[in-house]
């Protein structure tokens, strides 16, 4: 992959006057460089986050707050044109303390919405003391414009990227960094953001009330800094103790019995599996990554890994002055090392309150929601393997043999405890490399992850199938770049395959220890394409790879 040049902008607000373009784009005072030196300086009052402590019983949760918005710099119609300014920002915990994030435009969890067919004219200003990227996560974006390792933004330098959305590209995506070995540390610090596409027509009745909700993590240390990386962090996946919903623990939402609420969630965290249950209620699955399904899908449950999108309906219970908690239950996905004791505890995100009011009558949804036309029989079939391996492990670093069993040192795809890899166990003490991170290697078909390097290559408009394979101990969320995907079929361990019960696009799923899925895709803009696991930690070790699409 290619490193473009990106062009050297001061930061200094003295000298911003100074500069007429950027990138190609004329600036004025009231232009992109004067929107990110304002949004930087004004309001220096610091926006309440979270409580740094657990509520007490009886006090009441906060209110709900929706997603703090990215202005629209641009006076004509069909065009979204804005600058986004990743930075330090302290932001109050609701005492006199307050955490040091890395915030997009000094907001939490900021929200761009665009319609299908709009223009999108967007320029990076990194004033991190690193360099960073913006990762359009779901968006179908040329190359050039992906935001991916190989287009890294140095410290005072300027990215534009530029995309124009396709009817049928409708969908909530998000946006995050993607730099390659400082990644997971801007992750940790908060950088992350939400991308709605609206339909030109929602077929989603107007009577559903709607709330868009980013999911993530803080680790923070007494002095609201965010705390180092663990050794169980690179291993696992961090996860972080206090859990949020836009930038609120466990706030609190108002509606009327019998209101058909549409919660559209983004899983922002580098490694929690969020194991989603609204107490009392059935959840019903409309989209997901890429879009609406075709029909509706009653779920108990619903398991969102990191980097995935969920669309869900669901009625709330009939009866005034009535709680429920939708909450996110332990998930059991491998974990090596030391077990922190919120993986056993179940996890409230938000609390939903009827009002004392009338009922709301049920809403009918449209017979089809969208259509899915199914991939054609592929012109190119692959194997990808993910697989772990620690140091004292054989490994065969050459071709991995994806359609069998790595020896993993005896231990099988028992994911129920904690792992022994070679005798560390639980203590990961002494086990740390010169840069801090463990030994240990998380490959695709068993190679580690090199800028510049290409696993496989390819056509644009040609269908492929990939048959990847977790051939390790634990859950893997696998994401692809630059397209999205059907799962076709899966596999449990040794059993049989079993063809997909339905059609949904993808970008990201799930793959249990020793499950084989077959997704089918189809790349329409050529370049350097990435997959990867999108547990943060393992990405940075080796987990990740490209094709080239020609």
């Amino acid at each position: 992959m290619a490193v473009r040049a990106t062009r050297k902008i001061p930061m200094q607000r003295r000298d911003f006057l100074r500069y007429s373009t950027l990138g190609g784009v004329a600036l004025s005072a009231s232009g992109l460089l004067a929107y990110a030196i304002a949004g930087r300086h004004a309001d220096h009052a610091p926006v309440s986050l979270l409580d740094a402590t657990t509520l007490p019983e009886g006090q009441p949760l906060q209110p709900l707050q929706p997603l703090p918005r990215i202005a629209n710099l641009s006076d004509r119609p069909g065009l979204f044109r804005s600058a986004l300014t990743p930075a330090p920002h302290a932001v109050a915990l609701g005492d006199d303390r307050h955490a040091r994030l890395w915030l997009y435009n000094r907001k939490v969890a900021p929200l761009i919405e665009v319609t299908e067919g709009d223009e999108f004219d967007v320029t990076l200003v990194n004033e991190l003391e690193q360099e960073t990227t913006v990762h359009w996560h779901g968006v179908a974006v040329a190359n050039e414009h992906d935001g991916g390792p190989g287009d890294a933004v140095a410290p005072g330098e300027a990215r534009r990227y530029r995309h124009t959305f396709a009817d049928g590209s409708a969908a909530l995506h998000w946006f995050h960094p993607h730099p390659h070995g400082v990644l997971a540390g801007q992750i940790a610090h908060g950088l992350a953001g939400a991308l709605l596409v609206r339909p030109r027509q929602e077929v989603v009745p107007a009577e559903v009330e709607e709330h868009l909700l980013v999911v993530n993590d803080l680790r923070l240390s007494g002095a609201g800094e965010v705390a180092p990386h663990t050794d169980e962090d690179w291993m696992n996946g961090r996860e972080g103790e206090l859990l949020l919903v836009n930038g609120q623990r466990w706030p609190r939402l108002d509606v009327a019995p019998g209101t058909t609420l549409r919660l559209r969630l983004v899983n922002a965290c580098a490694g929690r599996y969020l194991r989603l249950r609204l107490e009392e209620h059935e959840l019903t699955l409309i989209g997901t990554d890429g879009g609406l399904l075709e029909q509706p899908r009653s779920l108990e449950e619903l398991l969102l890994t990191p980097g995935e999108r969920a669309d869900l309906l669901v009625r709330i219970s009939e009866q005034g002055g009535e709680r429920f908690v939708l909450a996110s239950h332990p998930y059991e996905r491998g974990w090596m090392g030391a077990r922190p004791a919120h993986l056993d505890e179940v996890a409230p995100l938000l609390t939903i309150h009827t009002r004392e009011a009338d009922v709301l009558p049920a809403v009918i949804l449209p017979a089809r929601l969208a259509r899915i036309e199914p991939l054609g029989e592929p012109a190119v079939r692959r194997t990808i393997a993910l697989t772990e391996v620690m140091p004292d492990m054989e490994h065969d670093a050459g071709e991995a043999d994806a359609g069998g069993t790595m020896d993993h040192g005896g231990h099988g795809g028992d994911a129920g405890g904690t792992m022994d890899h070679g005798g560390h166990g639980g203590d990961a003490d002494g086990m740390m490399s010169d840069n801090g991170r463990p030994p240990v290697d998380f490959l695709i078909n068993g190679r580690s992850f090199a800028m510049g390097e290409v696993m496989f290559e390819g056509q644009v408009g040609e269908v492929e199938e990939w048959e990847v394979f977790n051939d390790s101990h634990m859950d893997h969320p696998f994401h692809v770049h630059g397209t999205h995907f059907q799962v076709i079929a899966s596999r449990e361990a040794d059993g049989e395959w079993r063809e997909a019960p339905w059609l949904a696009w993808k970008d990201t799923v799930n793959l249990a220890p020793n499950q084989r899925l077959r997704l089918r895709l189809v790349f329409r803009e050529p370049g350097d394409w990435l997959f990867h696991c999108h547990i943060i930690e393992h990405e940075e070790l080796g987990m990740m790879a490209a094709i080239r699409i020609r």
